[in-house]
């Protein structure tokens, strides 16, 4: 048995169920463990059957009996302390029992099964609004539509700002604005934020943007979808919008990334070779 943790928001929970699809093809028997994301109160939850209409296939029971379950007989694979490599994921070992932790943000754990992770990853549509809706319409016709994502909010929090709430900041979108130009001279910009009120404050952008400001707590999965539908994207060091972008399936898609993902660390290994990366300051 191999058991999968699951935690952190919308986009950390895709990625980990991305690595857990990629796990499936290679192992009989695997599975989500829910059991601590029962007692995760940040974000909204556990959020991959709602927003993807997905099959209930994941893994729960008495938190202190699978802490002790877990101490006892699984073998435990935390994924910051393999320094990137894969090997630990893909060899059989010898004792049955064997327990994941991490966030897996890169291509590179679901390689081999990018297609479909796109097909598991659509839109529930019915759980929308009308007016989402009636956005995702206006932003499928529009040819120039970049969406761009910024992040504040926990960011800002000071257990958060030193190390990743620093990185994108008004240098960084200044970058990424100047250097989208480059490559769509007339870029038609819709704005996903938590902070609208700063980015019109102090980024320029043209009169004709579109600040999607109506999906609010449980319903914020509706802004992905809508940065999926835009032909090119503007993201933070967010991976709320780097799934925003990656599920964009236009092969022609200009996305712009950070430089630097965190203070200790670049974006190399999470943002695509094909993304173009721009500087934070």
């Amino acid at each position: 048995m191999r058991l999968i943790k699951i935690t952190g928001g919308l986009g950390n929970q895709m990625f980990i169920y991305a690595f857990y699809l990629q796990m499936k093809k290679r192992f009989p028997h695997v599975y989500i463990d829910l059991t601590d994301m029962m007692h995760y109160h940040a974000h909204y939850g556990y959020e991959m059957r709602r927003v993807f209409g997905l099959p209930h296939v994941e893994f729960c029971m008495n938190q202190p009996l699978k802490k002790v379950l877990e101490f006892l007989f699984f073998k435990t694979i935390i994924e910051r302390k393999q320094h990137g490599a894969l090997r630990p994921y893909e060899c059989r070992y010898l004792w049955p029992f064997i327990y994941f932790k991490g966030f897996y943000q890169s291509e590179k754990y679901f390689a081999d099964i990018k297609d479909e992770v796109r097909r598991t990853f659509q839109f529930d549509l019915r759980q929308a609004s009308e007016q989402t809706l009636q956005m995702r319409e206006q932003i499928d016709k529009d040819e120039q539509a970049v969406s761009l994502h910024v992040r504040r909010g926990d960011y800002l929090q000071p257990k958060f700002y030193e190390s990743i709430g620093s990185i994108c900041q008004l240098p960084y979108y200044r970058n990424a604005v100047k250097e989208m130009v480059r490559h769509v001279p007339v870029p038609h910009y819709y704005v996903f934020s938590e902070d609208l009120d700063w980015v019109k404050a102090n980024l320029p952008l043209p009169a004709d943007t579109v600040y999607v400001d109506w999906n609010k707590g449980e319903d914020s999965w509706q802004d992905m979808m809508l940065m999926s539908r835009c032909r090119h994207h503007i993201i933070c060091n967010s991976s709320f919008s780097w799934w925003g972008a990656w599920l964009n399936p236009h092969k022609g898609k200009i996305v712009i990334a950070p430089e630097r993902w965190t203070r200790d660390m670049d974006s190399r290994e999470i943002v695509p070779d094909e993304w173009i990366k721009v500087a934070n300051l």
